[in-house]
């Protein structure tokens, strides 16, 4: 338990967002409690890719990317669907080196069943974080950091961390406007496969040895398709995310887990070689789901009086570049940088102006960011969205217009940022303004 003068810290949502900050916050000399509305009863979701930007954050906290099943992110193969011709193929084996962390892609249980491991247990540094599961928050007074839970119980901390996702119900308290999340009319289709079954087959395994392990794409530009895999579970099993027009007949009633079945994968993807459509009957008749992508325009300020929001609450962002579930643990390395050894208890100016830094590292970073992986592959050709852009990024250097998805100049801009050491420098420079 932490003392009477130790500084408080709520988090809403135990997600891969809100378990970061409870780890950050709690390295920072904070007792964190984590309020999260669901019983962790079942296993949800695909893989995620976790860049250098972010596994240096989880190199620091002594994540064992091994034990959790992590698979080298080492190349990225792009191909057409219909005759599998070869787009793009680029290899980054040295990307450990030349940034000083490796790329990762885990299955998201794996990750998160290794974050929480690191936020509960009595190793490491500072007090271990508290969970609270099926305690749903249901308002947050920003300005008193007083939270309301669903049982009307009412908790307070000296810092709330909204972690709540993409469809978060505490947007609207923490803006004071209606959410405007909405729909992009795009969706997702995700499964996983047996690697021991798609190497199984000769003309599946083709595509997938001789080579560096990473992304396996294919695109059907004709019908707006884009067909992603990659491995997981320490190369045992395949995942598949394939983003598509959102179909008249998909379901609303989960617009973020429905059962999709593999009739509709197959009928949408029509025009994919023969042999990739394998791998949609390699899935189990229940195992494909899908869900609606969305987006929201940009925050101005992810802070409000004792409160700040964090991940997919802060910034809704497509699939486009695989960066949200990175930005987001990027985004702990800055609140743990930030708040150590700050007490809002006993020093209410230092914490009022590490929140201000907060806002000043994070809005450019994450908000670039989201505008990229919202506007596509083509982002800075696509009219309007460097404007947009420069609004809260002011000059700082950009990828050249053209820049593809995980090339070496668009690796370089979004993955070889340290967020520890933007936090540090920014603290030095705030000491010389005073």
């Amino acid at each position: 338990m932490g003392s009477s003068q130790q500084p408080t810290a709520i988090i809403i949502g135990a997600g891969i967002s809100g378990l970061s900050a409870s780890i950050a916050l709690r390295r920072a000399g904070f007792h964190v409690t984590i309020y999260e509305k669901s019983l962790f009863n079942n296993e949800i979701g695909a893989a995620i890719s976790v860049p250098p930007n972010a596994t240096r954050v989880l190199d620091r906290w002594g994540f064992d990317v091994h034990a959790h099943g992590a698979v080298p992110n080492e190349a990225s193969r792009f191909a057409t669907a219909d005759d599998l011709k070869v787009l793009m193929y680029e290899t980054y084996e040295d990307i450990g080196e030349v940034m000083g962390a490796r790329s990762w892609s885990f299955h998201r249980v794996d990750l998160h069943r290794g974050l929480r491991e690191l936020a509960v247990g009595e190793e490491g540094v500072g007090t271990p974080v508290r969970i609270e599961l099926g305690r749903e928050a249901v308002g947050v007074d920003c300005e008193k950091g007083e939270v309301r839970l669903k049982d009307g119980e009412v908790v307070t901390g000296d810092l709330v961390v909204i972690a709540d996702g993409a469809h978060s119900k505490l947007i609207e308290d923490f803006t004071g406007n209606p959410s405007e999340v909405a729909r992009t009319g795009r969706s997702i289709y995700r499964w996983l496969v047996s690697m021991e079954d798609v190497l199984a087959d000769p003309d599946l395994a083709a595509q997938y040895t001789d080579r560096p392990p990473g992304f396996q794409s294919w695109t059907d530009p004709s019908n707006s398709i884009l067909w992603v895999s990659y491995t997981c579970r320490s190369g045992k099993v395949l995942n598949n995310a394939v983003v598509h027009p959102t179909q008249p007949n998909q379901s609303d009633t989960n617009p973020w887990h429905s059962e999709a079945p593999k009739s509709a994968v197959l009928a949408m993807l029509h025009n994919f070689h023969p042999s990739l459509q394998k791998i949609i009957h390699l899935a189990t008749e229940d195992g494909i789901k899908v869900h609606h992508l969305f987006k929201r325009p940009a925050l101005t300020s992810f802070v409000h009086g004792r409160a700040l929001v964090v991940g997919d609450a802060a910034h809704v962002m497509m699939p486009t570049h695989a960066a949200g579930g990175a930005i987001a643990i990027e985004t702990a390395a800055t609140l743990e940088t930030l708040f150590s050894g700050v007490n809002p208890k006993s020093d209410s100016t230092a914490f009022r102006k590490r929140l201000e830094l907060f806002d000043r590292l994070r809005i450019p970073r994450c908000n670039t960011t989201m505008l990229a992986s919202n506007a596509g592959p083509g982002w800075l050709s696509v009219p309007g969205v460097e404007d947009e852009v420069r609004r809260f990024y002011g000059s700082g250097p950009l990828p050249p217009v053209g820049s593809i998805p995980w090339g070496a100049a668009f690796r370089e801009f979004l993955f070889h940022h340290d967020a520890y050491r933007a936090a540090e420098e920014a603290l030095v420079e705030a000491e010389g303004e005073v």
